[in-house]
């Protein structure tokens, strides 16, 4: 069925692309996260006090769920059934713990990725604009869209030097 649809949109797309000088392809949001900004942004999330404070917390309720699945198979066979539902209800609570630190991690690495593509939306999009103007580009396709694409026709570095380069 993908492939299907894939082969339709080649079909709909081939006459555009054969009109136009150059096709390309083009991930905006890999673009903007590997510019200097982004990474600089990233640096300070994790320099932050209470990300770095979650990581820990993640670490150390991770390292505490692996001392809890050893104990229980070091020990586990000596243990009466209260023992061994005790443990599997500490190792619950421990994974339950350890799923929402994540959370919270991957909800403040996604809000900082968030606001550096707001930041650099606009000049990512101006910046897209002067390589195809500057290498005759006729179509832009976006490498998520992509069935297939010749690593040379990846434009997404070119544009992620030009916002670099932009201040």
């Amino acid at each position: 069925m993908k492939n299907a649809f894939v082969l339709a949109i080649a079909l709909l797309v081939a006459p555009v692309a054969m009109a136009a000088d150059k096709v390309v392809v083009f991930d905006l949001q890999s673009a903007i996260l590997n510019t200097d900004l982004a990474k600089k942004r990233i640096q300070e999330m994790q320099a932050n006090a209470e990300f770095a404070g979650l990581q820990a917390k993640f670490e150390s309720l991770r390292a505490d769920l692996q001392k809890m699945a050893k104990d229980a198979e070091k020990n586990g066979v000596t243990w009466n059934p209260e023992q061994t539902a005790e443990h599997r209800k500490k190792m619950e609570y421990a994974r339950a713990d350890l799923e929402l630190v994540a959370k919270k991690l991957q909800a403040e690495q996604k809000a900082t990725a968030q606001r550096v593509l707001e930041e650099l939306g606009p000049k990512a999009q101006a910046a897209l604009k002067d390589v195809i103007a500057a290498d005759g580009i006729g179509l832009v396709l976006s490498t998520q869209t992509a069935y297939y694409a010749e690593p040379s026709l990846d434009i997404t570095a070119k544009v992620t030097e030009k916002l670099n380069k932009a201040k």
